[in-house]
């Protein structure tokens, strides 16, 4: 296929896979899956700006390829990756600013983990892997006579590597991942395409790709490589690995011949692929932020001015009030968290207390069928228990046991007729378009009762009562988030809508409760997530803010800023509970929803 056509000769549309779209993602939108492969609806952004989460790995392969294929030390290539790129340029998403000190820490260090596992696995079975600089692509093109055919190609993501063992040609891709090698679990069906891939692939020409970087992000098939004499071939047999970039740790996801490839894509990932072209329902979520269907989805709320923002001009990124909040505290540390980066467990609040709880009524509200919570439901031990990979031991969890029991008579399950919608732990977005930002929040539960929606969020707490009325708001700005929801048509508002507050203690429960129709409401809620919002949104250089917020961060391994005078233990087991209106897990992460 000829790669010499005007850039105006617009090609068929390419339909491009990825073996990760061969299992749907849990909260994920069906017709996402679709959307994000079909090129004539919308397919990934032809801008190529990676997602904060997608861009740690994104820079990271760039250094790698410095080292891997030009010779560099690392300590080159960070340095080079250190320098902005002018637009149009071909850099990592075509970024304008020097990377973030936090962000080149760990891609420092990321680098050198996956470079020691390469080297470890080499001294291990004596076998000198080959970088290869292309990557394999499997490519359906369409018969020449066949009208309306489309191009389809299936992808993977990952270093690919070719080597001899014995007589057999080997075909290795090695898939970097933030954190530990077993942190990450992949399908079987995501395992199988990626095998396929590499069992049956071809060649993609990199150079001309980055040639002509626009065209190809935007959906004109891949130009493939031609087979030259040196070329080994297809290859005998394939190996997916799992690297670790935080401790060079790795597992093998799959080692066998090629034609055993083929039989398991056959049986376990085919169907994922055609499932994913499928599509299915939409459902607003984080799959909204790059969609390139979204300005034409009729599901995605549409909230133009709910951050008090008017400025389109700064990159689409997501927010919610936890990150609101973490960029209050210190804009670095809110940031290296939207970027994903493996958080130091030992340094994170201590909020296990809170975030097992409310895991606990999380399984219970999604009980099958559908019943209100009682005394019964507690853990069999009060004294030692575990809910959403936190574990609770003595006299927290006691503690905790007997907040999951005061739960029992506030339970919003209770009088629900049956057929009632319950919605449990479901991320809402909805799109504010003056400031091309989609908003997040995450309810504990919304409950459909007598016509009208409520949202309930729950907390825990152990030190004197919330206040009541509009003051709850500025303590808790997830409720004020969630009466602008309600005002803004991005959740219906009914004649007994409302906005609940759960706050359970070892003594007892109480419900505090908000009216969304109530101007004073209404005002100081706008009021609240206003002041919240605007800083985040024009911060494009997330300064790191040393002082108190470096007691607890869990970042401060990858912040050359830290400050060492709050370097004290924090509390933990039996210790005293977090401060009201901390809602971070003990990995730093959010529970509003927040990529």
């Amino acid at each position: 296929m000829s790669d010499h056509a005007s850039d105006d000769h617009r090609p068929v549309p390419v339909v491009r896979l990825f073996s990760d779209a061969a299992a749907p993602a849990r909260g994920g939108c069906p017709e996402h899956r679709r959307i994000r492969a079909d090129h004539s609806v919308g397919g990934d952004d032809p801008r190529g700006h990676p997602a904060p989460r997608d861009a740690p790995l994104t820079f990271l392969d760039a250094a790698l390829d410095l080292v891997e294929h030009r010779g560099w030390s690392v300590a080159n290539a960070c340095a080079h990756l250190s320098v902005p790129v002018e637009r149009g340029r071909g850099g990592p998403g075509g970024r304008s600013a020097p990377l973030h000190t936090g962000l080149l820490a760990w891609i420092r260090h990321a680098s050198r983990s996956y470079l020691d596992a390469l080297a470890r696995d080499e001294e291990r079975d004596g076998l000198r892997r080959d970088p290869v600089f292309d990557f394999w692509v499997r490519q359906y093109m369409p018969d020449r006579g066949t009208p309306n055919s489309r191009p389809y190609e299936v992808c993977v993501r990952g270093r690919g590597y070719a080597y001899l063992a014995g007589a057999e040609r080997v075909r290795e891709l090695r898939m970097p991942v933030v954190g530990t090698a077993n942190d990450r679990r992949r399908s079987r069906a995501e395992v199988a395409v990626a095998a396929y891939v590499l069992a049956t692939g071809a060649r993609v020409d990199r150079d001309a790709c980055a040639a002509r970087p626009r065209r190809y992000l935007g959906g004109a098939p891949y130009p493939m490589r031609a087979r030259r004499g040196g070329d080994p071939g297809p290859p005998d047999r394939v190996r997916v690995v799992q690297v670790s970039c935080l401790d060079s740790s790795t597992a093998v996801l799959y080692d066998g011949s090629a034609a055993d490839a083929e039989e398991s894509f056959a049986s376990a990932g085919r169907e994922g692929l055609r499932s994913a072209l499928r599509g299915g329902a939409r459902s607003p979520g984080r799959d909204c932020l790059s969609c390139g269907a979204r300005s034409g989805c009729g599901r995605l709320p549409r909230v133009p001015g709910l951050l008090g923002v008017r400025d389109r001009s700064l990159p689409r990124r997501s927010w919610s009030v936890d990150l609101g909040r973490r960029h209050r505290d210190c804009p670095a540390r809110a940031y290296l968290h939207s970027l994903g980066l493996p958080a130091d467990g030992d340094r994170a609040p201590a909020d296990g207390l809170d975030h097992a709880v409310r895991a606990w009524l999380e399984r219970l509200h999604t009980r099958l069928p559908l019943r209100p919570c009682t005394t019964g439901d507690l853990p069999a031990d009060h004294g030692s228990w575990s809910a959403g990979g936190r574990r609770l031991e003595g006299e927290q969890a006691r503690r905790g046991a007997a907040m999951i029991a005061a739960h029992s008579e506030v339970c919003p399950l209770h009088g629900l007729p049956s057929g009632s919608h319950v919605r449990v732990g479901r991320t809402l977005a909805a799109d504010d378009t003056l400031a091309n930002v989609l908003v997040l929040a995450r309810p504990d539960l919304l409950h459909h009762r007598d016509g009208s929606w409520s949202y309930r969020a729950v907390g825990t707490a152990t030190g004197p009562p919330r206040p009541d009325g509009h003051r709850l708001l500025s303590l808790e700005p997830r409720l004020a988030l969630a009466v602008l929801f309600f005002s803004w048509g991005a959740l219906p508002r009914g004649a007994g809508s409302a906005v609940e507050l759960e706050v359970l203690t070892p003594d007892g429960a109480h419900v505090l409760s908000l009216d969304p129709a109530s101007d004073r409401v209404g005002a100081e809620a706008r009021r609240v997530v206003h002041a919240l919002a605007g800083p985040w949104h024009r911060d494009l250089s997330h300064p790191p803010s040393p002082g108190r917020a470096c007691r607890d961060c869990p970042y401060r391994r990858w912040c050359p800023d830290a400050d060492d005078r709050w370097d004290v233990p924090v509390p933990a087991g039996d210790g005293p509970c977090p401060p009201p209106g901390r809602r971070t897990d003990a990995a730093g992460r959010g529970k509003e929803g927040e990529p």
